[in-house]
């Protein structure tokens, strides 16, 4: 693949709708709790995050929508390589949190197989690599994944032994408002997506809208379904291994396969590596030489992740919570507003400025 196909990929809204599924999957399966109590103010909790969420999107919508191609561009003009870097800067974080997450679920349920430091250096490596095959080979690769999980989470929901309690489903208690507001505020820092299609809505050939509330909607969709599921089935079964969508593999068996844990564990790596493609990909976007660049900042991702691991840096603690929150709000809203007010003030201007065309010809004449 050429340097112009790489800094100019172009895919389609469902493509980019699935790494945006892909992305907030993977931040379901790595989501870690010590006490699941109750899945209802959970799944209020992700209605109302997702409401949010498409308020929150309006303004890149319609951005892109309206024509827009880079909102780095229209907003700060010759100086937007330093906004950009910002965004390279957020994803390089997104990215080194993403993979120590994933080597501390290895630690927890798996070390006797691989090294949290095994599993980062084989995860960052391959991440580069994907990453230097452009945005194309990415969304192709992931809507294979995608439906690879998805094959995965219904064979996992059909063979489980364990038995549907409905009576887990109750209404919600006011002891739940700690739960609720925990699970509310973890989606929406989970809303990276919104910064994603900033930074990648150049190489959208078209529907923002569809890219955007079809990802909503079927985020809801999926995550709701993944919720009731763990609650029905699971429930405080959960506390055990802390992973909740993990935890549905000690249920699911059949005549042939006993545990899913091996092929759980396949799908979550392959998952892991494209979303941090993704990630580096948008950070290789700030630099005219992209390679190079994905290649420095996966290394970056890698050393946050295995300083992370070393120090046991909590990646789910207050300050990451307010790192992603800032900018989800700041990257994925008030950039694109402000770009799109740019625009339109410009727009402006320009229909409302006096044609001197006719004058000035007159006024050649005049002198001649």
């Amino acid at each position: 693949m050429n340097k112009s196909s790489l800094n100019g990929g172009r895919i389609s809204a469902g493509q980019m709708m699935l790494l945006f599924l892909l992305a907030r999957v993977m931040h379901a399966m790595i989501y870690r709790t010590e006490s699941f109590g109750s899945g209802t103010p959970m799944m209020i909790a992700l209605l109302c995050a997702t409401a949010v969420e498409a308020v929150a999107a309006i303004p890149a919508v319609y951005y892109f929508s309206a024509g827009g191609r880079d909102p780095a561009a229209d907003l700060l003009g010759r100086y937007s390589p330093a906004l950009r870097l910002c965004y390279s800067a957020y994803f390089a974080v997104i990215a080194g949190g993403t993979v120590a997450f994933f080597a501390g679920f290895i630690k927890n349920e798996f070390s006797e197989i691989l090294r949290p430091a095994v599993v980062i250096i084989l995860l960052i490596a391959a991440a580069a690599y994907c990453a230097c095959l452009g945005i194309e080979g990415l969304a192709r690769a992931g809507t294979v994944v995608f439906w690879m999980f998805a094959l995965l989470f219904v064979v996992m929901a059909a063979v489980s032994e364990g038995g549907f309690e409905w009576l887990n489903i109750r209404p919600p208690l006011p002891s739940d408002s700690g739960q609720f507001w925990h699970y509310f505020i973890d989606n929406l820092s989970s809303a990276w997506w919104l910064p994603m299609l900033c930074a990648l809505g150049s190489h959208l050939k078209k529907g923002a809208a569809a890219a955007a509330f079809g990802y909503l909607g079927s985020k809801l969709l999926i995550i709701g379904a993944l919720l009731l599921l763990v609650t029905l089935v699971l429930w405080r079964y959960v506390d055990v291994l802390g992973y909740p969508i993990f935890a549905l593999g000690a249920y699911a068996k059949t005549d042939f396969i006993q545990r899913f844990d091996a092929i759980n564990m396949l799908v979550w790596a392959i998952n892991c590596v494209i979303v941090i493609s993704v990630y580096i990909f948008i950070c290789s976007k700030a630099s005219k030489r992209q390679r190079p660049a994905a290649v420095g900042f996966a290394l970056a991702a890698g050393v946050l992740a295995a300083v992370g691991c070393k120090i046991r840096l909590r990646f789910d603690e207050n300050w990451f919570l307010i790192f992603k929150l800032a900018g989800v709000a700041i990257l994925g809203v008030a950039v694109p507003a402000a770009a799109e007010i740019k625009r339109l003030i410009g727009r402006f201007k320009d229909e409302k400025a006096p044609s001197y065309s006719g004058r000035s010809g007159s006024g050649a004449d005049e002198r001649v």
